[in-house]
């Protein structure tokens, strides 16, 4: 990050400094994921201007500068909307590669990168040949793999941002997931013929994570019990793993091998969680709700199209699952199918807006297309 740019960059973002409305946003959240009714229904609009990305490349993957530049410039965009985000600046450019390449897994480089909030990262390649090789796998110690890369990248975003800019480290991933990238697919026939070889790879993985999260809470100078801020500026009770992996498996899967690990992650950081997993338009996973569902220990299930398993399992759901949702392609379905995003909202809005358990938020490539998302939000909410 250039000096110029980056006292430019510094300016803007404390000009954007809105203490009482960050206060309010975190309460919305708090309280829509604990089931508390409050006549409204979160919205956070995150502005990831392609632009801002020109010129960065998977080569200077773990040089700090060049991404927190990028950050900055999506943050003050999207600080410019005043949606219902809080100030984040987190790493997601590593994807999934933080937990495989501690335990000494090798990293595949992609060659180009786009302005996401996710990007998708290097992609870990499968070393374990078997799984029975997973009874010698020893717990990574703090300092293996990019670990003390990103400890790095994580200072020095804090030290460069306002202490009221939330700083997020690379995101949690859910224990079958790593377990998953270490084995490689040949782990689903073996979750059937070995279960307890694969229990403790999983046990294993979700030890590991739980280690990691607290780690760069000491970094960063916090703790788990103090509020978890998600990596997309969502305030949670609990660590939001990534475990898109569980897609593979039935609900009663689900609950034999990822139960117990999920339960490990969160009795070690902060109490219950939340569970993320991917869904597309034609591709709901409907049967992972009902499992979680059955979990004491997640409270949250996110995913992109779970607002439509909202809508039709309320009921269900009421005081044990709330909902984080509306990302990825979701804005996208509701434009086509319903014409436009004003005319989805003005149909969902009045019939859950007096509910609760659900928090949305979306991606939009301009701070006037957010602004545009965000005036038709607070109509339909008839402000």
């Amino acid at each position: 990050m250039s000096t110029t740019a980056g006292q430019y960059d510094r300016m803007q973002l404390e000009r954007l400094a809105d203490a009482a409305h960050f206060r309010r946003v975190e309460q919305l959240h708090r309280r829509a994921f604990g089931w508390v009714r409050q006549d409204y229904i979160p919205l956070g609009i995150h502005v990831v201007d392609p632009s801002h990305a020109a010129g960065f490349r998977y080569d200077d993957w773990l040089n700090p500068e060049p991404l927190l530049d990028m950050q900055i410039r999506f943050l003050i965009d999207t600080l410019r909307v005043g949606s219902d985000v809080l100030p984040v600046v987190a790493i997601n450019h590593t994807g999934d590669a933080l937990l495989p390449s501690m335990f000494g897994a090798k990293l595949h480089m992609p060659r180009d990168t786009s302005a996401t909030l996710q990007d998708v990262g290097p992609t870990p390649l499968p070393m374990l040949d078997d799984i029975e090789q997973a009874e010698s796998l020893p717990l990574p110690s703090m300092t293996s793999g990019i670990m003390p890369q990103l400890e790095t990248i994580v200072t020095c975003y804090r030290r460069h941002l306002p202490a009221w800019v939330h700083v997020i480290a690379p995101m949690p991933m859910g224990p079958l997931s790593t377990a998953m990238e270490l084995r490689g697919s040949g782990m689903l026939v073996e979750l059937v013929d070995q279960p307890a070889a694969c229990a403790k790879l999983i046990s294993l993985c979700a030890e590991l994570q739980s280690r990691v999260t607290n780690r760069f809470y000491e970094v960063l100078g916090s703790r788990p019990d103090e509020g978890h801020i998600t990596n997309f500026a969502v305030a949670s009770p609990g660590v939001r793993l990534g475990d898109d992996s569980i897609c593979h498996l039935s609900g009663e899967m689900i609950e034999r091998f990822c139960a117990p690990a999920y339960s490990r992650v969160n009795r070690r950081c902060g109490g219950v969680g939340h569970v993320h997993f991917c869904s597309l338009a034609d591709s709901r996973f409907e049967h992972i709700y009902p499992a979680l569902t059955n979990m004491a220990e997640v409270s949250i299930v996110s995913s992109q199209f779970a607002f439509e398993y909202y809508e039709a399992h309320l009921e269900e759901l009421r005081g044990r699952l709330a909902v984080e949702s509306f990302y990825g392609d979701a804005l996208r379905y509701c434009i086509e199918r319903f014409g436009s995003f004003a005319d989805w909202a003005s149909q969902f809005v009045p019939r859950y807006k007096d509910e609760s358990g659900l928090v949305l938020y979306c991606q939009v490539d301009s701070v006037d297309e957010g602004r545009e998302i965000w005036a038709r939000w607070q109509e339909a909410h008839g402000a």
